[in-house]
């Protein structure tokens, strides 16, 4: 298996902080763990599906961990048309604050299988 250098959260911070991305988010804060674990798998060639795009609002409406993830590894990701809700507030991917404390999957039931890479054999 091919080995990639670990993301660092002050790498993260500084790309998010750094770079001006191609779309906005609704989102206020995303999780460090979940971006790190999916940066390294696309990295090892790994790829995962599609975000959904509002396109009217330049706004990432599903896959925000995978289009931060993605953008840092330099590798493209498929798009798809989604659709925003009237109550979405868009924001700069540049203001929003990183989760480096918890684990949003380990602690969600259903996203727990994540966590560790064994469901990656399934894919391929």
């Amino acid at each position: 298996m091919k080995v990639v250098p670990e993301l660092t959260l002050k790498d993260l911070v500084s790309f998010i902080n750094d770079t001006e991305h191609k779309y906005h988010t609704a989102h206020t804060v995303l999780c460090f763990a979940i971006i790190k674990r999916i940066h390294r798998r696309v990295l090892i060639g790994h790829r995962f599906g599609e975000i959904k795009i509002c396109r009217t609002k330049c706004l990432v409406v599903d896959g925000n961990h995978r289009y931060i993830a993605y953008s840092l590894a330099g590798i493209s990701i498929d798009e798809i048309e989604g659709t925003s809700s009237h109550c979405d507030v868009v924001k700069s991917f540049n203001n929003i604050r990183i989760d480096e404390t918890n684990d949003w999957d380990m602690n969600c039931r259903i996203n727990k299988k994540y966590c560790c890479d064994d469901f990656l054999d399934k894919l391929d």
